[in-house]
């Protein structure tokens, strides 16, 4: 045996030994972190398009209400 470190884990406060638990189990851990790293992937997404969504809808605004605040760089060309 290498001198790698033991990966565990803990429930209820007891420490198990991962290479203890059956294929089973490991399986189901293996899916544990997937889901929890999709949960935060799908979270940042979640942001991006609150903020995009939020952004849209200044720009709206400003377009509606004519104020083009110097944006158009073809009214200014001219």
């Amino acid at each position: 045996m290498t001198d790698q470190e033991v990966q565990t884990i803990t429930i209820d406060d007891v420490t198990y030994s991962i290479d203890d638990l059956s294929d089973e189990v490991k399986e189901l851990l293996s899916l544990h972190a997937q889901a929890n790293e999709m949960m935060i992937g799908a979270r940042r997404q979640a942001i991006i398009h609150e903020v995009s969504v939020t952004n849209l809808a200044n720009l709206i605004a400003q377009k509606v209400k004519g104020d083009d605040s110097g944006d158009d760089t073809e009214s200014e060309a001219a």
